[in-house]
Order: structure tokens, then C-alpha cells, then sequence
């Protein structure tokens, strides 16, 4: 059996420069000559209006670019972008935004979706970090078909390919986005048949192993946020391990299938028996 290849992370590119930049220089210059025509008007009176109205046309102008730069560069890509209570619940202080005009996340560096959001839970213990350098352990022997036991000796990358494929052959067209090194992955999934361009999927899977530790609702809820942000009412949480009664609920609530592992072995096996055997071999690849 030979293993499959994972589709390659697809990059979020950053927003081209603005055309109407000429009209936050314009901005400035009205401003200054508001602020001049202002302080002139306190020996002419008729100087007032003028100045006044130069002043509000460059606040318009410069204060809407402003804002207008801010705004795409938070929306570059809703990955990286770190809701305002996040550091607050952590207690690190308020979030920085990016400069304006500039992505929320370097092309080439990986998500990391364990910084992307920390939701508050009262009296909840932290989940401690786990080593990126996980020990090596042997793979099961090659069986014949899957069982549960197979997701304990799966690396959180195989786990990945396993699950980017597994939607891949759904017939949907996917495109993926890995977390790093740490593990998880979010497939965009675009119908092949409906007029859509490359930012308008029909719905997002969020994939990642968490070996040994069931799923809170801090743990699905940026699944939420990025659902918000493309207007997706269809979502996928697979993991390998299972999830707290509340997430369950939390997902069902919200539009949200929630995979465990059991779940996962049920969409297995509604593929063919090809399609299962390349599954095998990706997850029984040696390490």
C-alpha cells in the first residue's frame, strides 16, 4: 500500500495596496489647512467656516482611509486574527492589532491554532501544552481494516493527511490550511459544480488529533469564529479523541458536526473499500 500525498497548505495572500491612497494624502493637507485657517480665524472671524469645513473634510478622508486599512488587514485572514478578549482572558493585557496594510500573519509562517484564541472558562484547568517532539512509538501491525486503536499510534500530521483526504473523497474540492507543527489542519470545502470563487466554500472542517484529552467548547469555538467569517452555516470538528457533553451540545447548537473518533471510523466506512485501504496506509505510514 502506498501512502498518499496531503494536498499542500494553500497560503492566505494579503490585500493589494489601495488605489485611493491619494485621498488619505489629501486627508492631511486638509487637515493642516483647517487647523491653520482655525488658529487665523481668532483675528478674522470670517475664516471660521472655512477652516471648520476643511477640518471635517480631512477628518472624513484621512480618518476612513485609516480605518478602512485597519479593517482589511484584520480580515486578511480570520486564522490569525485574535478576537479582543482572548489575551484578556488569559490575563497577557489587550491585543495588538497589525499595522495597517499589513497581513495579520507572515505568508510563510504556520497557524498556530493554540494561540488563536483562549475562550474564558470559569474554574476551567488550563490544558497543559504538549511537546512538539513526541516520543516514537511503533506502529500497530498492518490489519485489514480500522479500529479506534489505530488514531492512539497516528502522528497529529498523519491524522491530518487522514482527515484532508478523507473529505477529498467526498467529491468536494479541498483546500487546506495546516496549523504547524503541533498539529490540525482547516479544509475549506468548495463545491465543484456551483459558481463560486476560490474565497466562497460551502463549508470548513477543523481537524486535529488532541491524543488522550476530550474537547471543551474553548476548544471548538474558533471553529465558530471562522464560520462567522466566511458566512458558512455548515462546519466539521474532527478529532481523535472525543468531546465534553457541553461541547457536544455547544456544537449541535451551532450548526456544528462534531467527529470523535467512533464518528470517524462511521465515515470511513462508508467509503469504498479502495478508498479505506488508502486511508490505512496513511495512517499505518512508518514515521
Amino acid at each position: 500500500m502506498v501512502a498518499s500525498t496531503p494536498r499542500k497548505p494553500v497560503q492566505a495572500k494579503a490585500p493589494a495596496q489601495s488605489p485611493f491612497s491619494f485621498l488619505f494624502v489629501i486627508g492631511l493637507l486638509a487637515l493642516a489647512a483647517g487647523v491653520v485657517l482655525l488658529l487665523l480665524s481668532f483675528k478674522n472671524r470670517a475664516l471660521r467656516p472655512v477652516g471648520g469645513a476643511l477640518l471635517l473634510i480631512g477628518v472624513v478622508l484621512a480618518g476612513g482611509y485609516l480605518t478602512n486599512r485597519i479593517i482589511s488587514g484584520i480580515y486578511v485572514d480570520p486564522l490569525a486574527y485574535e478576537p479582543p478578549w482572548a489575551k484578556l482572558g488569559r490575563g497577557d493585557g489587550p491585543p495588538r492589532l497589525p499595522a495597517p496594510g499589513k497581513p495579520a500573519a507572515p505568508e510563510d509562517k504556520p497557524f498556530e491554532m493554540d494561540k488563536l484564541i483562549d475562550f474564558p472558562v470559569a474554574d476551567a484547568p488550563r490544558r497543559p501544552v504538549a511537546p512538539v517532539n513526541r516520543p516514537v512509538v511503533s506502529p500497530p501491525p498492518v490489519r485489514s481494516g480500522w479500529t479506534t486503536e489505530i488514531f492512539d499510534f497516528m502522528t497529529p500530521q498523519q491524522f491530518d493527511a487522514v482527515c484532508a483526504t478523507l473529505f477529498a473523497q467526498s467529491g468536494l474540492e479541498t483546500r487546506a490550511q495546516s496549523h504547524g507543527a503541533a498539529g490540525g489542519v482547516t479544509i475549506w470545502l468548495h463545491s465543484r459544480n456551483a459558481q463560486q470563487g476560490k474565497d466562497s466554500p460551502v463549508a470548513v472542517a477543523l481537524c486535529k488529533l488532541w491524543p488522550g484529552q476530550p474537547l471543551l467548547v474553548r476548544d471548538i469555538h474558533p471553529l465558530l469564529t471562522l464560520m462567522a467569517a466566511r458566512g458558512l452555516k455548515r462546519a466539521t470538528y474532527a478529532t481523535g479523541s472525543s468531546f465534553t457533553e457541553n461541547a457536544s451540545e455547544f456544537a449541535k447548537n451551532n450548526g456544528i458536526n462534531a467527529l470523535d473518533r467512533f464518528g470517524l471510523l462511521k465515515l470511513i466506512a462508508t467509503r469504498t473499500p479502495a478508498q479505506q485501504q488508502q486511508l490505512l496506509a496513511i495512517a499505518l505510514a512508518r514515521r
